[in-house]
């Protein structure tokens, strides 16, 4: 029997009802007794199973869909094969899709930049993780009773394409054909650029309330996308900005060289188009959260904050290569409230935060020769020791928040993201009570939600109570990194590289998501990514205090955007 019947078991899921189904599927709201929830099931066609070397494939391709952790994902639980059905078990939603939604009436550009950002940073982050979608449509992004999207159905496509033998002409249709890319309707091979021309089929849908090709048949369709000319969305919506259009047509080319070659970048040019058409204001209110400790730098002359220095005196400047990240009393526009910290710098920056256009990888300067660089195979150690505090931060209520025109900290589901909206040099960070901790390890994964190279994040410690002065242990995904010491009313000190940043081939460049880590006592900091030891340095300025997360922005990138999740801090073994 092809259909699951209500009551049915599905290896350890009880099946509630059928509640969707479409040529590559069929979903399922079941009940999972282990976990006392209800999870949905996406049942592939029935003949699939019938494939040895399908069920090895689908083994494969689940395990890589299966670790993907965006806050715009929607999480596969499980995976498996019961009396010959192939499965996969996702989290259930009382939901519906991005595609209900726009049937349901015109979407404001407010809420088309939220979802279409919340798409776009969830498709770059699978893309880092070297999985394109094929089907990417507004059916497979659903949104929650919150209006937050959840994108879903990776890699269906792709298992479906590799058993296409046994599935019968009409089922062998992959991709949906209003959304489809030229290339993969010509059954060429593709890339995540196929997954841009989807993207921009959606965004083209949802600002002019339709998509750009309709025909009688599904044929019709997928040959206009080879051969038609893309009718602008003017054509269909007479007020929209010419800056849209251009982002859109881009997006659109027939030839995938000629579209954007990222989502990230893709969401990027949408941006500045929604800034340059002056389309969208940005005036969110400030949100209040525990622990407040509230101080701003003023310049005592004005009564007002001081402006940031163009420059500082050479004494104070790290040079080409290296990045001042301190603050000298008066010289730069500060304010931290409710554990949150912002700082604006417009100090000399290095090459290598610079857009990469304009400026080459700046030469490395060696250690000095009494601080021999750690062995490069040391690795992190087990985190065996007794847990101090542990935040997955799905309780949405420990850490401090704020949103302003220039930054946001804010709760993104179960993960907390941190945002600079500034073309100069800003940092933020952020703690989650004033518990001061000594000897101590830390860890926490975070995703670099715009793909800049230059943006640096990572690990406060021993942030003191009364005072803005504490150690950051940071990390950027062009492979660089430094250990710094802030002391409040002087300027910042590179405790690593003789007060430069330093450059490591131990951090594999340009990934999505690292799991930083740091030690923080006993007289030495260290710096972990992904299991690595980075940099190990001594100093004993300060033993004990607050620890935090910390995110910062290159010179002349227009954002940073940087989400935290899974923070542990155990005691240092």
């Amino acid at each position: 029997m092809d259909t699951l019947q209500p009551g049915q078991m599905l290896g350890s899921y009880r099946i509630i009802e059928q509640v969707g189904k479409g040529g590559m599927a069929t979903v399922y709201k079941a009940y999972q007794p282990s976990m006392d929830r209800n999870v949905a099931i996406k049942v592939l066609p029935r003949q699939l199973a019938e494939s040895a070397e399908f069920a090895a494939r689908f083994q494969q391709e689940a395990r890589i869909i299966a670790r993907l952790e965006h806050p715009h994902i929607l999480p596969v639980f499980d995976f498996g094969e019961s009396d010959g059905v192939t499965y996969f078990v996702m989290r259930y939603l009382e939901a519906g899709t991005l595609k209900t939604k726009m049937e349901a009436g015109p979407l404001s550009l407010n809420e088309i930049d939220r979802l279409f950002t919340q798409l776009a940073e969830a498709l770059n982050y699978a893309h880092g993780h070297g999985i394109v979608h094929r089907d990417l449509k507004p059916a497979n992004a659903l949104i929650d009773g919150s209006g937050n999207l959840f994108l879903t159905d990776f890699g269906i496509a792709k298992l479906l394409e590799s058993a296409s033998p046994r599935l019968t002409q009409t089922d062998a249709i992959l991709g949906t054909p209003a959304y489809i890319s030229p290339e993969q309707a010509k059954a060429e091979s593709i890339n995540q650029r196929s997954d841009i021309y989807s993207l921009g089929i959606i965004l083209y849908e949802m600002v002019t309330g339709s998509v750009p090709f309709v025909a009688d048949t599904p044929l019709a369709v997928i040959l206009k996308h080879i051969s038609d000319p893309l009718p602008p969305p003017s054509v269909r919506k007479k007020d929209i900005p010419e800056p849209i259009e251009q982002v859109i047509l881009k997006a659109l080319a027939k030839d995938p060289s000629d579209r954007y070659a990222t989502a990230s970048e893709f969401l990027s040019a949408w941006k500045r188009a929604l800034e340059d058409g002056e389309t969208i204001q940005r005036s969110p209110e400030p949100k209040s959260a525990p622990d407040s400790r509230t101080w701003t730098a003023l310049d005592q002359t004005q009564g007002q904050p001081a402006s940031a220095p163009s420059s500082v005196p050479s004494s104070s400047s790290k040079g080409l290569t290296g990045w001042v990240v301190g603050c000298l009393v008066v010289a730069c526009l500060a304010f931290s409230v409710a554990g949150i910290g912002i700082l604006f710098l417009n100090w000399q920056t290095p090459a290598f935060l610079a857009p990469a256009t304009s400026t080459l990888f700046p030469t490395l300067t060696p250690l000095p020769p009494t601080q021999p660089p750690p062995p490069e195979t040391t690795s992190a150690p087990n985190n065996t020791g007794e847990i101090l505090l542990q935040d997955d931060f799905s309780q949405n209520d420990q850490w401090g928040t704020l949103t302003d025109a220039d930054y946001s900290v804010e709760y993104d589901g179960e993960a907390l993201r941190m945002k600079v909206f500034q073309q100069t040099s800003w940092f933020v960070w952020s703690t989650a009570s004033d518990t001061a901790y000594q000897n101590i390890h830390i860890e926490v994964t975070a995703t670099n939600n715009d793909g800049e190279a230059s943006t640096a994040f990572g690990i406060m410690c021993h942030l003191q109570a009364t005072s803005d002065s504490y150690y950051y242990l940071v990390m950027t995904p062009g492979g660089n990194y430094a250990i710094a010491l802030t002391k409040e009313g002087e300027t910042d000190l590179f405790l690593t590289n003789d007060d430069q940043w330093d450059h490591s081939d131990l951090i594999v460049e340009n990934k999505a998501t690292y799991r930083v880590g740091a030690d923080c006592g006993n007289g030495r900091l260290t710096l972990y990514v992904d299991g690595q030891q980075i940099a190990s340095v001594t100093d004993s300025t300060f033993t004990s205090g607050i620890v935090g997360l910390y995110t910062w922005s290159g010179e002349n990138i227009r954002t940073a955007d940087v989400t935290f999740d899974d923070f542990i801090v155990t005691t240092l073994e």
